[in-house]
């Protein structure tokens, strides 16, 4: 039986007890009588029983198939059995209820003798699922002892089923109740016999199954027997059955049909094998005489052959003697046995002289340290080539290429061909292959080879044009899908034209299509060639979009600059070198020198110059300015007569063939009356600057300076002894504590403000110096942008020495008038008690004036008045002082 034979068998078991066992469990959920019995007439199988062969045959199908977790299934639900199995036995045996027999439905058949315990299985039952649960948890161990166990327990289950089975169909109830205690079902017996046998032939080479299933002649009798047994015993228990039924024979003449059936059935068997076994014989016979046949003629084709293999071995020996190609022999030692001419010529050495060499002697021996000889040849029956380093007896080393044979009696058979040409060669095209694929892959240029429409081979660059790497395109799809469709035909004609011969070469330019669908302009140059006896074309592609697109806009610029050379305000000419004659000249020229453009064409440069200047001019016109621009200065006459100074900037081109100078003309006449009327107003502004107090600088935006008159210079001098120079920062000469105030004022100076301010500066010799400073900014024309900055500082020590004198005066003036004002209170508030008392004393001296007691009050008083009076006297001449 073959392995997919075996796995086929146990599937088909597996799926016939997940089935039944299936078709029962649901009898039972939905109380279906018919399902639960399955063969009518016989004991229903219970719940726990069909769950158990359902349980049964999933774990052994598990183990058919390659799945991630299948060990870790089959060894829970082998176990998963075997605890009910040894649970329901338990419960025999101990007599006591542990609640599993009707956990998963409830059974309720009424008690009886033969239903003892309802929703429990048989006891033969349980010890069944016991020993085949068992069976299966050491099924797939490694180890041939417990496999060993294993076979034995599955044949116990067998055994035991085989039993019940045959105690139905004999009517013997022992047999398929035992030891009375309660019935196993018929179907439960089939399912344990079959599912049995399935799991011990999973395991085939132990037990009975590998009695059964060898393919050696006692293999086949065994199975043989068997079968014929086996079906003899279901025979005769179909016959008890049919006589049971029928009930025509009593005990007696049944025993005696049974035995009568029993020596008809045994002779049949033995009839049977006895044939079987006699045409093995007769196949075996036959084939003996074949054999001895056969020995006879391969003795008398050893004889002929050996006559010609005389004749072949002397043809052999001339052959080898006459080969171009070194052939030697060695033993398996490596050991010379025979050697041709060749090889003698090729090595230096005589025939002689190598039959008493080994081969390790003639291979370079700087190679045998890495590379030694083989001792064993891999593959006997082939040819192996390979190339080695031979050494002649000059000590030369040279590449050569051997094919190796082993042949019988442990003979090598070698063929040496000296290939240092054909190695130079290939070093030689090597190199050039390398040379020309650098130069290719590296190449700017694209490179490409065509054979039957397709690429073979393009470089990175061509791949990059389009937009492909190298390996899309190369073999893979038509060379059109690169080129725009409006452009095929044109690409395909001239790979048609190349391929057939009719042209050995093309150029020509072609719009492409990139893998993006967007398109670039590109260059092909192509030759034909032959490789490899097909017609084929090699070529390069250049990149040319960039240069169409120039093109392109060369058109655009000539029409561009044709625009503003006419339309262009300020004159521009163009003279030729040779006779001076005007060109071309736009309506700023005409207008300019008073001409129409017609006049002007029809005219020569010389009459724009006065006589003094000609000579001068025609020199200037023989300077070649081809790479420089000329900027000069010179007086033309307008057609009126007018002298005006012009500039002319000007440059020599090549126009259709003809050297001529392109120039323009800018009239500076009143520029140069202005720049004069300027030098004249910076001159005096130098002047005030140089003879003026205040010091000026000019920053830029950076505070580099750019420019200071003298005074700047001198308070520099003066103040950081040292002398300023442009592009000196301003941050240089500001204290670090200042600096940071003085740069928000340079904010509010870009922003367009003027700002100003004063500040001391303390001088060596201790005393202090102040200066006014103001900050404006400088703008642009338009006042939209701030250029720099202007700082003017101005000496006002005298001035600030003055406020401060005035202002120690102005303190001592208010102290003397604080001290008056403070003499006047004190004096109107002592004389006025005094002047207040004799005020009244003279009302009462009006009164009674003989009172000598009022006027010695009045009197008191007058003295008390001039006490203060005396007082305010001294107090006046101490402020005084």
């Amino acid at each position: 039986m073959t392995d997919r034979q075996k796995d086929r068998f146990i599937a088909v078991i597996c799926c016939i007890a997940i089935a039944v066992g299936t078709i029962v469990m649901l009898g039972w959920v939905f109380n279906m009588p018919g399902l639960k019995q399955i063969v009518p007439g016989f004991e229903s199988m219970v719940f726990n029983m069909a769950f158990c062969f359902v349980l049964f045959g999933t774990s052994l199908l598990l183990i058919l198939h390659r799945t991630k977790f299948k060990t870790i299934i089959f060894f829970i639900l082998s176990l998963s059995c075997t605890l009910i199995g040894l649970i329901s036995l338990f419960q025999f045996l101990f007599h006591f209820n542990s609640g599993l027999d009707q956990l998963f439905v409830k059974d309720n058949t009424k008690i009886s003798s033969i239903h003892l315990f309802p929703g429990r299985m048989a006891y033969n039952a349980a010890v069944n699922v016991s020993l085949l649960g068992l069976g299966f948890l050491m099924l797939t161990v490694k180890n041939r002892v417990m496999n060993l166990i294993a076979q034995y327990l599955l044949h116990a289950v067998t055994i035991l089923s085989t039993v019940a089975l045959i105690g139905y169909m004999y009517g013997v109830s022992l047999f398929n109740s035992l030891f009375y205690v309660s019935s196993m079902a018929a179907h439960t017996a089939i399912l344990f016999f079959i599912l049995s046998i399935a799991a011990s032939i999973y395991n085939s080479m132990m037990g009975v199954p590998y009695l059964l299933t060898g393919t050696r002649i006692g293999n086949l009798v065994a199975k043989r027997l068997f079968i014929l047994m086996l079906i003899m015993v279901i025979l005769f228990g179909l016959i008890r059955i049919q006589i049971q039924h029928y009930q025509q024979f009593n005990l007696n003449t049944s025993i005696s049909l049974l035995a009568i059936c029993f020596l008809l059935v045994s002779m049949i068997i033995i009839w049977s094998t006895a044939s079987w076994l006699n045409r093995i014989d007769e196949r075996r016979s036959a084939a003996e005489e074949e054999v001895k046949l056969m020995n006879a003629e391969l003795e008398k084709r050893v004889k002929e052959r050996s006559a010609e293999y005389q004749k072949s071995e002397e043809k052999y020996r001339s052959l080898i003697e006459q080969a171009s190609d070194a052939i030697y022999m060695i033993n398996i030692d490596g050991s010379f046995t025979d050697v041709n001419a060749s090889m003698c010529k090729m090595m230096g050495y005589t025939r002689d002289e190598l039959l008493q060499l080994n081969v390790r002697q003639i291979v370079d021996p700087e190679e045998l340290k890495y590379d030694p000889l083989p001792t064993v040849i891999q593959n006997p029956d082939r040819s192996e080539f390979r190339e080695r380093r031979f050494m002649r007896k000059d000590k030369h080393v040279f590449p050569v290429e051997i094919n190796v044979k082993m042949f019988s009696g442990n003979m090598i058979l070698v063929i040496a061909r000296d290939i240092t040409y054909r190695k130079k060669m290939e070093t030689e095209l090597r190199d050039a292959e390398l040379k020309f694929r650098t130069m290719a892959e590296k190449s700017m240029v694209g490179v490409y080879i065509v054979k039957n429409g397709k690429f073979i081979y393009v470089n990175p660059r061509f791949a990059e044009v389009f937009g492909y790497a190298p390996e899309e395109l190369t073999d893979t799809v038509p060379i059109e899908t690169i080129i725009h469709e409006s452009y095929r035909h044109i690409t395909t004609e001239n790979v048609r034209k190349r391929i057939t011969g009719e042209v050995e070469s093309v150029h020509y330019e072609a719009m492409g299509q990139k893998k993006d669908g967007t398109t670039n302009w590109v260059e092909f140059f192509g030759s034909r060639a032959i490789i490899d006896n097909e017609p084929t074309i090699i070529g390069s592609m250049i990149d040319i979009t960039k240069r169409r697109k120039a093109e392109e806009e060369l058109r655009s610029s000539e029409q561009k600059y044709k625009l503003l050379f006419d339309s262009n305000p300020l004159p521009l000419w163009m003279i030729s070198k040779d006779d001076l004659s005007i060109i071309a000249a736009n309506d700023a020229a005409a207008s300019l020198y008073g001409y129409t453009k017609e006049e002007l064409l029809h005219m020569n440069a010389r009459t724009f110059r006065t006589a003094e200047d000609r000579e001068k001019q025609l020199e200037g016109y023989k300077e070649n300015l081809n790479t420089t621009t000329d900027s000069r200065t010179i007086r033309h006459i307008k057609k009126d007569g007018t002298v005006m100074v012009v500039q002319i900037i000007a440059n020599d081109i090549i126009l259709e063939g003809r050297s001529v100078r392109l120039s323009l003309t800018n009239d500076i006449t009143e520029k140069l009356k202005a720049e004069e009327s300027l030098q004249k107003s910076e001159a005096n502004l130098q002047t005030i600057l140089k003879s003026t107090d205040t010091a000026y600088a000019l920053f830029d935006l950076d505070l580099k300076a750019l420019a200071f008159n003298q005074k700047a210079i001198e308070f520099v001098e003066e103040q950081y002894q040292r002398t300023p120079q442009k592009g000196d920062s301003l941050a240089d000469f500001f204290p670090a504590e200042r600096f940071s105030q003085f740069l928000n004022f340079i904010k509010n100076v870009i922003a367009g403000k003027h700002i100003s301010y004063e500040v001391d500066y303390l001088k060596n010799d201790g005393s202090t110096s102040w200066y006014d400073v103001r900050l404006s900014p400088i703008t642009s024309d338009n006042h939209k942008e701030t250029l720099g900055m202007l700082m003017a500082f101005y000496d006002i020590t005298e001035r600030k020495n003055a406020e401060q004198s005035l202002k120690s005066a102005y303190e001592s003036i208010q102290d003397h008038i604080n001290s008056i004002k403070e003499m006047a209170w004190k004096q109107s508030h002592l004389i006025r008690s005094p002047l207040a008392n004799l005020k009244a004393l003279s009302e009462m001296l009006k009164a009674y004036p003989g009172d000598a007691e009022v006027l010695k009050h009045f009197q008191a008083e007058l003295n008390r008045l001039d006490n203060i009076i005396h007082e305010m006297a001294e107090e006046a001449s101490g402020h005084d002082d």
